[in-house]
């Protein structure tokens, strides 16, 4: 490829990223943004998108070394992080029940009580804040 063709290549590659940008309102943006933010953040710390468990509305995250076994299906068996607005994440915790409770922080509270959560195991008493 000609050093001229690469170059255009190039501009077209810009011109059509910042199209892209501009057909999406700015909070959808912004929600993309902040779900990207946690995305790097969680993968960096050991936790895995859970693609299985995540869909149009919300997306999920799993910390593995939480996990454990029961006989109940119906118990969570991994410590969950639920996004359906990246304002206000939800924490599913492990040996949570169907009618267990669901937490909910502000995006701050959740980087800010991260290795609480990851130090939960079930069984445990909850974290400081809870």
């Amino acid at each position: 490829m000609s050093k001229a063709s690469a170059a255009k290549k190039a501009r077209r590659k810009k011109r059509v990223s910042t199209r892209n940008d501009r057909w999406m309102p700015p909070e959808v943006h912004a929600d993309l943004a902040a779900v990207t933010e946690l995305d790097d953040l969680l993968s960096r710390r050991g936790w895995e998108y859970d693609e299985e468990f995540s869909g149009d509305e919300f997306v999920t995250w799993v910390y593995p070394p939480s996990a454990a076994e029961f006989d109940d299906e119906a118990i969570e068996p991994v410590t969950r992080v639920v996004v359906t607005d990246p304002a206000a994440p939800q924490v599913i915790l492990v040996g949570s029940t169907p009618d267990g409770e669901i937490y909910q922080f502000t995006m701050a509270e959740l980087t800010e009580g991260l290795a609480d959560l990851e130090a939960f195991r079930a069984g445990d008493p909850l974290p400081q804040g809870f």
